[in-house]
């Protein structure tokens, strides 16, 4: 770092520093100032109503106008005044000038006027001005339009501002960042590093790090950029799809989407929910959210939130969920042909259950209106006269409306083993199918020792053996959704006003189906994904579209396209753009930052690796104690060996549950468990043709780890490298 020298810069930073200061100092009086105010307010009370005691009846009229206006105004000051965190007044700072007259604007959390001070704080989410901080740039000409009236200027000065425990900390202003330091400004400049590698030679003078972690980030609603702020603001009632690449901001503006649409009132903060893939997404939306003041958003994985649903819809059903299916099985289950095959199959034993029915006197058509059919025959069936015919006609319906037992013989039918071998093109072969075949006899034999033991109470208490696949939930609650027509208990939960689907990417057919039925019917949308990083090997992903259309939604003009990189610094998007291959986009994502180059190392082993990243790890989290690094590993045994040769060294986690602390040091972890997460750096240890060969998937999953660094990749490799690069 080195001292601002600049005086046009040294002037403005100066003068920041001023307005910040005469803030905080006006939001610590202003209580006192309205205690004066009403003082006086009380004093001019008592003078008009004595006065309006002995004037003239001509004069009285006046009196009491006069008496009213100061009841309005002891009205006005009686009441709380809503005024800016004083730890955080402000995030933004624009000067514009309009026909030669400069104006100095602020842009915060709460808008804050007051005579004594020459600026104005604008609120970001309601003042119409506020909109020109993220569309227009510094020196930028704009053309406004403002409660039914045009301004025109120009932008002569805008900046990011970012202010810690009260204190101003840093201004970030046209490409250049100003740190606060021992009242001095200074330069942060970005080190210029200079690294290198190899195979048992100069790996011990290896410096890895960049020297930047020590300082705080500002307000992340300051850093939205004109397309952002767009989305930020659509309209509450359209759906809307983001498409973007990895760091592009895609949850963030989600989650200010929603921010916005409460400030709207298109509905309350419990009426929303947050659902991601994995843990370390909960505890980071969470985090934002509580941020924002919408802590009663509910955040939930999608796994937690469809097996709430779940056992909501049925009872004494295990509540074990198996998550390492047979993947032959896994591939078939999440197949959309299997949803198509269930949907036929139920419409065939509705038929054969409505001509049953007949027999006994109950005329329903279970095809039609599934929510008022079982109840229309439950009617029926209460009211026929003879005794047998409605004791064996009650016995039907209860087993044709037993979902759990009906779910397994769906798995169980020559229908389903038939349809898929006609429908799927060779995708499903008959090896899959027999594979299937056994696999649900074991599953069935195990819900059948369990309902032995709930009987028999063996040994004096009930033993739950049985458990349902990942995939089993969704396919259940579609199941429940084709024979009764509703998932939704009002009693346990109600329907969602909008919800945000995150990584939507890895969301299966069924999965969009069953989420689309606990939404009101005016309830919308935001989803958000990228294709290239969908890395699950069960499904396929196919279009943006077809999400959509999974969803029941049938207007898909609300897609939106993020392509600017705000994470990763040039030299990462460029190598993670290489890594895609023939997979990736046409435009390659843009990135605003440079940082240091990408470092790719050859090592003869893993063992060796952990020699190699043990100095350098020791050596980074002494210069960068607040550094966070994450060294992902594309299995978990690789992930376990590693740890054991790293937890001699401080801070050194293994994360195998997505269950990150989001606390300095390093974190060992898998390609599975960081979608969406960032980190200062990213080490890759594993690069060799085993763990990434030549195809999509690999190709998918390298990007994805590599995407994950703010400021720095690392990439270790042995001589039989990976040819991904």
């Amino acid at each position: 770092m080195k001292a601002v020298t600049s005086k046009e810069t040294l002037d403005y930073l100066t003068k920041i520093a001023k307005h910040f200061d005469n803030v905080v100092e006006l939001i610590k009086t202003i209580p006192t100032m309205n205690f004066d105010a009403l003082i006086q307010i009380e004093k001019s009370i008592e003078a008009l109503r004595l006065e309006a005691k002995y004037c003239k009846s001509d004069d009285l009229p006046g009196i009491m106008d006069q008496l009213n206006t100061q009841h309005d105004l002891a009205r006005k000051f009686s009441k709380a005044l809503e005024l800016p965190e004083i730890s955080s007044p402000f995030f933004g700072h624009m000067q514009i000038n309009q026909k030669g007259k400069l104006k100095d604007i602020y842009i915060g959390h709460k808008s804050f006027f007051h005579k004594t001070i020459p600026f104005k704080i604008l609120d970001w989410k309601q003042a119409p001005m506020a909109k020109m901080y993220y569309q227009f740039d510094e020196g930028d000409e704009f053309d406004f339009d403002v409660e039914n009236r045009t301004i025109e200027g120009e932008i002569v000065q805008k900046s990011v501002i970012t202010i810690v425990d009260g204190k101003l900390y840093r201004i970030d202003r046209d490409g250049e960042s100003y740190l606060l330091k021992d009242k001095n400004w200074c330069t942060l400049q970005a080190s210029q590093i200079v690294l290198s590698g190899g195979e048992g030679s100069s790996y011990q003078d290896l410096s890895f790090g960049t020297g930047m972690t020590d300082f705080d980030s500002p307000d992340v609603i300051s850093l939205l950029d004109k397309t952002q702020f767009e989305i930020v603001n659509k309209d509450a009632k359209s759906p809307l799809l983001i498409i973007g690449g990895a760091g592009s901001g895609k949850t963030t503006v989600s989650l200010f989407r929603i921010a916005r649409l409460v400030e709207k009132k298109a509905f309350y903060p419990n009426e929303a929910a947050v659902l991601v893939p994995n843990e370390g997404l909960i505890r980071l939306s969470k985090s934002l959210l509580d941020k924002i003041g919408l802590e009663k958003v509910k955040v939930k994985t999608i796994e937690d939130l469809l097996s709430q649903l779940l056992f909501q819809n049925i009872k004494n059903l295990t509540k074990k969920i198996h998550d390492n299916t047979l993947l032959s099985v896994s591939l078939i289950k999440r197949n959309p042909l299997l949803l198509q095959a269930m949907k036929e199959y139920v419409k065939n034993e509705n038929k054969k259950l409505s001509e049953k029915m007949r027999k006994y006197g109950v005329d329903v058509d279970f095809n039609k209106k599934p929510m008022d059919a079982l109840d229309d025959a439950k009617i029926a069936v209460f009211e026929l006269n003879d005794p047998i015919a409605k004791l064996n006609a009650k016995s039907i319906l209860d087993k044709a409306f037993d979902i759990k037992n009906y779910y397994f013989n769906f798995l169980s039918s020559t229908f389903l083993y038939e349809y898929l071998l006609k429908n799927s093109e060779g995708k499903i072969t008959k090896r899959m199918i027999e594979e299937l075949k056994e696999y649900t006899q074991r599953q069935l034999s195990k819900l059948d020792e369990d309902r032995e033991y709930y009987e028999r109470e063996v040994d004096g208490k009930t033993k739950d053996r049985s458990y349902l696949d990942r995939e089993d939930v969704a396919l259940l609650l579609k199941c429940i959704d084709l024979k009764r027509g509703s998932l939704i208990n009002q009693r346990t939960m109600r329907p969602f006003k909008h919800l945000f689907l995150d990584e939507a990417q890895e969301l299966s057919a069924v999965e969009l189906q069953v989420l689309s039925k606990i939404i009101t019917d005016k309830g919308t949308f935001t989803v958000a994904g990228d294709a290239v990083q969908q890395i699950d090997p069960t499904m396929s992903f196919q279009s943006w579209e077809n999400v959509l259309t999974n969803l029941g939604i049938d207007d898909h003009s609300g897609i939106t396209k993020l392509n600017v990189s705000y994470r990763s610094p040039r030299e990462i998007v460029d190598f993670a753009h290489t890594v895609l291959g023939p997979l990736a986009p046409s435009e390659k994502p843009q990135s605003n930052k440079s940082g240091a180059p990408v470092i790719k190392t050859q090592v003869q082993h893993l063992g060796h690796a952990a020699i190699v990243l043990s100095k350098s790890l020791d050596d980074l989290i002494k210069r960068e104690s607040r550094a966070s690094v994450a060294i992902i590993c594309n299995k978990k045994e690789t992930a376990r060996a590693l740890y054991q040769e790293l937890d001699s060294l401080s801070q050194v986690r293994l994360v195998e549950n997505a269950d990150f602390s989001f606390k300095p040091g390093v974190d060992i972890t898998t390609v599975d468990q960081i979608r969406g997460l960032e980190f200062d750096y990213v080490i890759i240890p594993d690069a060799d043709r085993e763990n990434y060969p030549e195809g999509p998937r690999a190709r998918k999953r390298l990007h994805l780890a590599a995407t994950r660094a703010i400021y720095q990749l690392w990439v270790l490799h042995p001589a039989q490298r990976t040819t991904l690069f």
